[in-house]
C-alpha cells in the first residue's frame, strides 16, 4: 500500500506544474480551505502507512487458523473465486498493479483543460482529501471484520502462502477503492466544471468505472479478493470520489428563482417571478 501514497506524490509534483499555466479566470466551482484541508489530507495520507502496516498484523492466520477453513461456509456468489489457479496469481497481482497506478494518475488529465487548471491547487487538494476519507473507509472496514483471503481455502496454494500478515483482511478490496476513487473524482470534475448532465454524465461515469473493474477482476484471478470484496471496494471509492467534491460544490444563491421583465403592447410592464422545484 506505501506505493500508493508515493504515486500520490509524484501526481501532485506533476500537477504543480501542468496547473501552473493559466488561461482565464471563470467563476470558482469549489468552495475550499486549503491551508487547512491540503495539510490534513497530506498528514492523512501519510498516517495510512501506520494504519497498513497495523492491518496486516492483525490479520495475520497462522496454519491452525487455515486448518479451520472450509470453503463450503463461502456464500455460493463468491466461492469459485477460492479455487483460481494459483499459477496465474503473480500475474494477475501485476496487472491489477498497473491499472490501480493508472487509476491513480488519471486526475492529470484535467491539467490539459483550461477551463479547469486554474484551480490546480484546489484540486490537488480535494483530491487528497477524496483519498484520505476513501482511506477511512478502507480501515473501518478492514479493521471491524476479519475475513479470510480466497486463496487461503485454495487446496492448490501452499501452506506457506495462506499464513503470516494480511490474509485475513479479505473485506474489502482497497485496490478497488482506491481506483475508482481515482477515476470517479477525475470525471465528478470534469463534469462539474462543464456542466455536463444526463445520459453524457452517465457516459462519462461509466467509462471510470472501467479501470477499479479491471483492478477487481485481477484481484480476484490472483486470489486476493472475493466479488462481494470488489463490489464494496467499488462502492466505497466511488462513494468518496463522488462525494468529497459535491461537498465542496459552491451553490449558487436562489438558483432555482428567476426574475424576467415582460412588456404589453399597450405600453405596460412588469416583472415575471419563477420558482422551479
Amino acid at each position: 500500500m506505501k506505493y500508493r501514497i508515493l504515486l500520490l506524490i509524484v501526481l501532485f509534483a506533476a500537477s504543480r506544474f501542468s496547473f501552473a499555466q493559466t488561461d482565464s479566470m471563470p467563476r470558482k466551482i469549489y468552495k475550499v480551505k486549503v491551508k487547512y484541508e491540503l495539510p490534513a489530507g497530506i498528514l492523512g495520507l501519510a498516517a495510512s502507512t501506520i494504519g497498513y502496516k497495523k492491518l496486516a498484523t492483525v490479520s495475520n492466520m497462522s496454519a491452525a487458523d487455515v486448518a479451520k477453513l472450509n470453503p463450503n461456509d463461502i456464500n455460493s456468489f463468491d466461492r469459485p473465486i477460492a479455487f483460481k489457479d494459483p499459477s496465474k496469481f503473480h500475474s494477475a497481482d501485476k496487472t491489477a498493479d498497473f491499472f490501480l497506478n493508472f487509476s491513480i494518475v488519471s486526475p492529470i488529465v484535467l491539467a490539459l483543460d483550461k477551463k479547469i487548471r486554474h484551480d490546480w491547487l484546489d484540486l490537488i487538494t480535494l483530491y487528497t482529501v477524496t483519498h484520505t476519507f476513501d482511506n477511512a473507509l478502507y480501515f473501518i472496514g478492514t479493521f471491524s471484520v476479519r475475513r479470510p483471503r480466497p486463496l487461503t481455502y485454495n487446496p492448490k496454494v501452499p501452506i506457506e502462502q495462506k499464513t503470516g500478515d494480511g490474509k485475513s483482511n479479505s473485506f474489502f478490496s482497497g485496490h478497488v477503492g482506491f481506483s475508482s476513487a481515482a477515476t470517479f473524482y477525475a470525471v465528478k470534475v470534469y463534469t462539474d466544471y462543464h456542466q455536463i448532465k444526463g445520459w453524457k454524465r452517465i457516459f462519462f461515469y461509466s467509462v471510470a468505472a472501467i479501470p477499479p473493474a479491471l483492478v477487481g477482476y485481477y484481484r480476484m484471478q490472483g486470489g486476493r479478493h472475493f466479488k462481494t470484496d470488489v463490489l464494496v471496494g467499488f462502492l466505497a471509492g466511488g462513494s468518496a470520489g463522488i462525494l468529497v467534491p459535491e461537498l465542496h460544490r459552491i451553490k449558487k444563491k436562489h438558483e432555482n428563482i428567476s426574475f424576467a421583465p415582460y412588456f404589453t403592447p399597450g405600453g405596460t410592464g412588469g416583472l415575471t417571478f419563477a420558482m422551479a422545484f
